[in-house]
């Protein structure tokens, strides 16, 4: 796919995302999909910050104050609706902040409102003319509303005068360059950003497809191969080294090379820490998912506990659903390999989750048997029985919590309940040691 074509498909996807953080309706997407978020590592974040000057900002004008985009965000999702009326009121109680201004402009270039950002984002710039972020954001954002290349490029270049050692706007510059067709100033652009970061995967892959654009196959080969050895699991970077083969005439590398474009799924991404800042407060009911996913799979409850509670307030009352099966999944890994204390948390948080889950609460008491802590153990074996009474398991092993503390008449009377319900059970079998026949 062409960069022309790439830009219009961002560009109709973001309208798409827009649309979608803009309503209060469930969203319409598989709670089973998983997304990918983009992360930056802490050392990148802590370095771009390095890029930002701090300077006494000018006073504020009223007219910059009255300038600051005011939406209606009765139509968007609460949590959208919220981190913007949030922002706009830090911005206004502090008129003359600059970086105040820019973070309510980051929660609208968050949720796609690229309009009203490009109009916020030129207030942050008068405000604090000499940091970066905000000439840098501006241009990616007037860039995806289709503003002037020129424009574009004007606004790339007042950042690169800020921040000229900063490599992922370096990267951004050069794919504008692409775009426009000036691909030997592309070239260039994408050198110097490899020469500031040899290991920026972008920076390589760019020039790479620069140098296909200019037909020269050898260049590209050598800069893809870079980019594929940073990121063997990119699969743009393979789609373009098949290009760049074929233009050299290696048909068999070509060949391997396109086979791995079509079986890879990953995508390296650009380690942009102004762009991260604009990433974190995304919470549209897209991203909160991915965010979701992403932190149930990495066993982080606290980022997926906050992401579930944002969906249900976004219309997604399952996502607290779908987290709590996954607590209660990694609790039951925890107790399988021994590792009691470790379930015994997770146990809790799940039943927070999900307060009338029997199961939560049999194998909860389960654990504490097996740890010998028979009261606590009885107080979740009854829990489960109250939430399902037709529990063969949960009233034997209540029976047995009984028998324990010496309650032996009540420990029949479950043993009796559990035989009952399942006679083949292992409860009619203590029943019978026990010397009780028949119903009692």
């Amino acid at each position: 796919m062409g960069k022309a074509s790439r830009r219009n498909r961002e560009r109709a996807q973001a309208a798409a995302a827009k649309r979608s953080a803009m309503t209060k309706t469930r969203p319409r997407v598989s709670w089973l999909a998983t997304g990918a978020v983009v992360l930056v590592v802490a050392a990148l974040a802590v370095a771009g910050r390095l890029y930002v000057r701090d300077a006494s900002p000018p006073a504020a004008q009223p007219s910059l104050r009255a300038g600051l985009p005011d939406l209606d965000t009765s139509e968007m999702t609460v949590p959208v609706a919220r981190a913007i009326r949030q922002a706009r009121q830090a911005a206004v109680a502090t008129p003359g902040s600059g970086s105040a201004t820019g973070r309510f402009c980051q929660a609208l270039h968050a949720h796609w409102l690229h309009e009203e950002a490009a109009a916020c984002y030129e207030i942050a710039h008068t405000l604090a003319p000499q940091d970066f972020r905000w000439v840098y954001l501006l241009a990616g954002v007037e860039e995806i509303r289709g503003a002037d290349g020129e424009r574009v490029l004007r606004l790339f270049r007042e950042a690169i005068r800020l921040a000229p050692g900063f490599p992922p706007l370096r990267v951004r510059y050069a794919d504008a360059l692409l775009r426009l067709g000036r691909w030997a100033e592309a070239r260039e652009a994408y050198t110097t950003a490899a020469e500031l970061d040899p290991r920026l995967v972008m920076a390589h892959r760019g020039h790479g497809q620069a140098d296909i654009l200019q037909g020269d196959g050898l260049a590209a080969v050598g800069h893809l191969e870079r980019a594929a050895a940073l990121a063997p699991d990119d699969r743009i970077t393979q789609a373009a080294l098949a290009r760049a083969y074929t233009l050299t005439g290696q048909h068999g590398q070509a060949a391997v090379a396109a086979r791995k474009a079509q079986e890879l799924t990953g995508q390296a991404g650009l380690p942009d820490s102004a762009y991260h800042q604009v990433e974190v407060l995304k919470v549209d009911p897209e991203t909160l998912l991915a965010r979701f996913n992403k932190a149930v799979r990495e066993g982080d409850h606290e980022q997926a506990l906050e992401a579930a509670t944002l969906l249900e307030e976004s219309g997604a009352p399952s996502a607290r659903q779908q987290l709590a099966r996954a607590s209660k999944q990694r609790a039951n890994q925890f107790a399988f390999a021994g590792e009691f204390d470790q379930a015994l948390a997770e146990y809790g948080r799940a039943a927070e989750l999900a307060p009338g889950d029997p199961e939560i609460h049999h194998n909860w008491g389960t654990v504490l048997l097996r740890r010998g802590e028979l009261e606590a153990a009885g107080h979740h074996f009854h829990e489960a029985v109250r939430l399902n009474p037709r529990s063969a398991d949960s009233l034997y092993n209540l029976g047995v919590v009984l028998e324990g503390l010496g309650r032996g008449d009540e420990a029949i009377t479950r043993f009796t309940q559990a035989a009952t319900i399942d006679p083949q059970h292992a409860a009619a079998k203590r029943l019978a040691e026990l010397g009780v026949q028949g119903d009692r």
